[in-house]
Formats: C-alpha cells, structure tokens, sequence
C-alpha cells in the first residue's frame, strides 16, 4: 500500500516537473504598440523603441521567453483584456482600467505629458483643471490620468494617431490637443518637420508614469507579475534599465 502511494505520488510530481517545465518554455505573447515612435512602433512588423528594448530586458532577466506582438494601441488593449495576450504596453493607469488589468509595481519609465496649442496662444501654465469647458485633441485608445480622465467638462476631440492630433491642432480643430514630449519633440524631427514653430507647450498633466498592462484573464497572471517585478527590480538596481534609456535619450 505504501509503495503504490509512493508510486503514484512519484506520477504526480513528475507531472507537475513537465507541466513546470512546459511552463517556463512556453512563449508569452505580449502586445507591443505599433507607432510610438520612440517608445515603442514596428518597422516592417518588428517592434523597436526603448520601451520595446525594456520589456525584452525584464522577460529576459526573468527567463522567459516572449513573442512581441505589434499593433495599434487600441486593439493591443482590447486583446489584453480578452486574455488573447499576456500585456500590451505602453498604458499610463487610472481607476477605469484597473478592473481589466493588472499593472506592475514600477514604470516602464516617465515622461511629461504636454498640453500644446497653436504658436500664437497666449495661454500658460494649463493644467487638466483648467481644460475645462475647453476643445482638446486626444489619440483614439489613449487614456491620460485619473485628473484628466474625471474631466467630464473636457471636450475631447479624438485624433487616430499623435501625429494626426499635431495636424488637427494647426488646423484649428481644437484650441489644445495632449501628446507627450517625447513623442512630440520626435514626430517634429522626423514626419511632422513642417510642425515646427507652429505648435508649442502651455502647461502639463501630471508626469506621466507608463507600465505594461497585465491581462487579468490571463492563466496565473499573478505569478508572471511578480516575476516581472523582481526581474524589473533587479536590472533597476544594477543600473541596467537606465543604460537603455541612456541610449535614447
């Protein structure tokens, strides 16, 4: 009798090893946005950026394998939430998301989120409060802030992509339209050059911390987040996060 129970325990814990193993093989799919240049965009449907350079480092440091997947924002999040991706990134939280995902103890990294307006704006020092009552240009998909978000006297005007709300400003579309600095200051350099001079900052969101939104309808979500966190935590420490953004700075 004794014996069988060995026999057949010894079954169970061999199973559990293979189920393990399987387990720590097996390639997580992860939601990388498609044209957040220089965060995170797919060049010939290769994902690049520094937040795509990030996320390899943590799932790397944490020995796990993942497959990058490159889409438009909206979508990645809506695939994330059905649990048909493990994450997307990049999602700056607020309290309406936090029912679908779960996010992660620190950013990906920061960045100041800009209020601009036209170059002859006479406008300073905006902040959310004062948006009120106001015509803003946001992107499809994006979400900007608990301070921003509870808003409901903000008159959103929604743009496809950040290059496009840069556009419909100048157009007169709106008075103000929210895009990040780096963002802008890249779209600037590179294909929205003839923006330059035109458009300019008159006040900021909160700096905006941006994480990768873990879906909560993923199998053992919670035990991935936590080996992203040691593993984030671990190549905080020994500066090697930094160096990468070092790099795209």
């Amino acid at each position: 009798m004794i014996r069988g129970v060995c026999r057949l325990f010894g079954v169970v814990w061999g199973l559990a090893l293979t189920w393990g193993a399987i387990a720590q093989t097996e390639t997580i799919r992860i939601g990388a946005e498609d044209d957040w240049a220089p965060y995170s965009s797919a060049r010939e449907g290769v994902p690049q950026g520094m937040a795509v350079e990030l996320v390899k480092a943590i799932f790397s440091e944490a020995g796990l394998s993942i497959e990058l997947v490159p889409l438009p924002y909206a979508r990645c999040m809506e695939e994330t939430r059905r649990g048909r991706l493990a994450g997307c990134f990049n999602t700056l939280p607020d309290a309406s998301l936090r029912k679908d995902y779960i996010f992660h103890a620190l950013p990906l990294f920061t960045d100041e989120l800009w209020i601009l307006a036209r170059a002859d704006n006479r406008a300073t020092q905006m902040t959310a409060k004062s948006l009120a009552g106001k015509q803003v240009i946001v992107t499809h998909g994006y979400t900007y802030g608990d301070a921003f978000e509870s808003n409901a006297a903000i008159q959103r005007v929604t743009a496809p992509y950040d290059v496009n709300a840069l556009r419909m400003l100048v157009a007169e579309r709106a008075e103000f339209a929210v895009v990040y600095r780096r963002v802008t200051q890249h779209l600037q350099r590179s294909t929205a050059k003839d923006l330059q001079g035109r458009i300019k900052p008159v006040g900021k969101l909160d700096e905006a911390a941006l994480y990768l939104s873990f879906s909560r309808r993923y199998p053992d979500v919670q035990g991935l987040v936590r080996r992203f966190d040691a593993a984030h935590a671990r190549l905080r420490k020994n500066g090697v996060l930094q160096k990468i953004e070092k790099r795209w700075n």
